[in-house]
């Protein structure tokens, strides 16, 4: 097997960019590369009978594994278009476009603007979503990320492209993001359930083309080829509604699913519950929701709609069955004012600065829609329990993300776990070694044990709890102090995904004069520091 690079780094091992800092004259032209970041100390060229046996995806049996090499996203393209009926190519395509300053017009003062602007194309889509999607900044450029169902295994397989090179490189399929040493490496940094990312999935979508916001010419210059390019003419008409609902959902349920089912073809065994349940407390990855108020309009609205899930988890609804929470708002002078105080602007963080906040107002991280997923199918097959959900869910509910408190609870996930044991079993083993615990009060093993102690009368104790916390956190909002106080818990939440690698522009939030401190939200709708 021929090899043909250098190792890769301890530090390239912690980073998607490892990718990126490949040299394209390293690589053998027209050729499938494999390099698993962990697993692979070296990027090697996989041979014709080693990558028949490992890719079972349309773009490697029906365009690498014949011969043909597109080096562009245009390529690629052209590549599945040129196919025959016979093939059964993947159909499509359907083209999204996104961009941190998509709202920016190009002006005198702007035209230099990083916008990162780029394109999303995706085909064969069918009710479980899409089976090929790429992303690239030009069409006509190299540095394609494309990701392809493979039929015969399940999972997404991960490939990229290197410059102007035509080699691709393998990167790994989306088990490859929950068994170490690949866990948390290369593409499973950014991936790290092996899900496709559409990290602004709801409504309004900010950075999304959509009918919300359309991504009009003027955010190109004049002389940008892109603005009159067919897939900018031909993005789809809907934009992001049609991605979140006919291509990320169905596509992380579908890869969700197959997950689950491998397990139980495995006669229901689990090695490492941990690596769930980590998905259930804690916050591996996010989405990112905003007020459906466009934040120019503010200082002439009554009022400023706010995320329901800024201030609570819609996993203790959507799956434990929990009451919903109210409509949040806050009226438009007190959150016009929030924006004086804290100095909020736009910014690339060299020359342009806009006052204000993002295009719609109050961006904030909610908890990702992929982790829910792995929660209401852990919940399907019987490992956890609705009733371990919600108690889970519960320890330090004010702050549906990024708990410390509930993380905590990790050290008592029971080493294995096997689903023939009987629905119940394991949740019955993880609450028991959670109680047998809870010996100091104050601490997230107690405020579990109380919960869980509560049995049949459960559901009924946290709806009211929640109620009790609802309209504590609604007449906070009616006063400056008590919203000033969230806009500081947000930009702590904010200041955490700036540290994640989704984070790739700093247009993607507002900046504000804010320092930097942790921050949570108690249950009586206060915000503490430190």
């Amino acid at each position: 097997m021929a090899t043909a690079a250098s190792n890769t780094t301890q530090q390239d091992q912690t980073s998607c960019k490892v990718f990126r800092r490949l040299d394209p004259a390293a690589l053998t032209p027209d050729s499938i590369h494999r390099l698993v970041v962990g697993e692979d100390t070296s990027l090697r060229v996989l041979t014709q009978t080693e990558a028949t046996v490992e890719l079972g995806d349309p773009f490697a049996t029906m365009l690498l594994l014949r011969g043909t090499f597109p080096r562009t996203a245009g390529e690629v393209l052209a590549a599945f278009e040129q196919l025959t009926g016979t093939d059964d190519p993947p159909k499509g395509p359907m083209f999204f476009l996104v961009g941190d300053g998509s709202q920016i017009p190009v002006t005198p003062e702007t035209v230099d603007l990083a916008r990162n602007m780029r394109f999303l194309v995706t085909l064969g889509n069918g009710p479980e979503g899409a089976d090929v999607l790429f992303s690239s900044f030009q069409p006509e450029e190299g540095n394609v990320e494309l990701m392809a169902w493979d039929r015969a295994t399940g999972g997404f397989n991960y490939y990229q492209t290197v410059g102007e090179s035509s080699a691709w490189v393998f990167a790994g399929n989306s088990r490859h993001a929950l068994v170490e040493p690949s866990e948390g490496e290369g593409p499973f940094e950014s991936h790290p359930s092996g899900n496709f990312i559409m990290k602004e999935l709801r409504s309004p979508w900010i950075n999304w083309h959509s009918p919300a916001a359309p991504i009009m010419p003027s955010a190109f210059s004049d002389d940008d080829p892109l603005r009159n390019h067919p897939w900018v003419a031909g993005k789809e008409p809907s934009g992001a509604i049609t991605l979140e609902t006919s291509v990320a959902r169905p596509g992380i349920e579908r890869w969700t699913r197959a997950r689950f089912a491998a397990i139980v073809a495995n006669g229901g065994q689990i090695n490492r519950p941990e690596r769930i349940i980590r998905q259930i407390l804690t916050s591996p990855a996010i989405n990112l929701i905003s007020s459906h108020n466009v934040s120019a309009n503010a200082a002439s609205s009554d009022t400023v709609e706010l995320p329901q899930t800024f201030f609570v988890d819609s996993s203790l609804t959507d799956i434990a069955g929990l009451a919903p929470p109210p409509p949040f708002a806050v009226p438009g002078e007190i959150y016009t004012q929030s924006l004086q105080t804290f100095d909020v602007k736009l910014t690339d963080g060299a020359k342009f600065v806009q006052p204000g906040d993002t295009h719609f107002a109050f961006v904030v991280p909610e908890r990702a829609f992929e982790d829910q997923a792995v929660l209401a199918e852990a919940a399907r097959v019987g490992l956890v329990t609705l009733r371990l959900a919600a108690c889970l869910l519960m320890v330090d509910f004010p702050n549906p993300i990024f708990s410390t408190r509930r993380r905590g609870l990790l050290a008592h996930v029971p080493s294995s776990a096997t689903l023939a044991d009987g629905a119940g079993a394991f949740s019955d083993a993880f609450a028991d070694a959670i109680v047998a615990a809870a010996t100091e009060p104050g601490t997230p093993e107690r405020d579990f044990a109380d919960r869980w102690t509560l049995k049949d009368g459960w559901k009924e104790s946290f709806d009211a709890e929640l109620a009790a916390y609802f309209t504590a956190v609604t007449d906070r909002l009616t006063t400056q102090a008590g919203f000033d106080d969230y806009f500081r818990l947000a930009e702590s939440r904010r200041d955490r995904v700036r540290t994640m690698p989704i984070a790739e522009s700093p247009l993607l939030f507002a900046s504000t004069n804010i320092p930097p401190t942790p921050r949570t939200m108690t249950a009586n709708g206060t915000v503490q520091e430190g």
